[in-house]
Parts: structure tokens; C-alpha cells; sequence
């Protein structure tokens, strides 16, 4: 009888350690892709605002925050 319980025991302790690592994996793949949604920042050369460089206009190797400030910037 007591075989009986330690082997239920044994796999009830089993099954609750897959759970916790189950969801700690779920969790961890979540994490990954919130970070790699993050974009780098770059830096309006005119205004100085930083912007996710994936919106930023770029001309040349200068970023700038919006149109207007691309096409008024007279830098070379």
C-alpha cells in the first residue's frame, strides 16, 4: 500500500514540475518576442527628438523626424 502512494506522489510531483516548465517556456517566448519588437531609436538631426528608426526619414545618413524637417534641413 505504501508503494502505492509514494509511486502517485511521484507522479503527481512529476506532472506539476512539466506544468511549471511549460508555462515558464510559454512566458520566456513571450518576453523574446516583446523585445524583438523594440526598435532602435535615431535622432532627428534637426530637432533633436528621437524616433523608433523604422518611422524616421532618412536622407542620406541623417534620420529626421518627420518630412518637413528632411526637406528644411539645409545641412550637407
Amino acid at each position: 500500500m505504501n508503494l502505492i502512494r509514494i509511486a502517485i506522489i511521484t507522479f503527481v510531483v512529476w506532472m506539476l514540475i512539466r506544468m511549471v516548465k511549460s508555462y515558464h517556456n510559454r512566458i520566456g517566448h513571450s518576453r523574446r518576442q516583446e523585445r524583438d519588437d523594440i526598435d532602435t531609436m535615431v535622432q532627428c538631426a534637426r530637432c533633436k527628438l528621437h524616433v523608433p528608426k523604422r518611422e524616421a526619414i532618412r536622407k542620406g545618413n541623417r534620420f529626421y523626424c518627420c518630412r518637413r524637417h528632411a526637406d528644411t534641413d539645409r545641412s550637407p
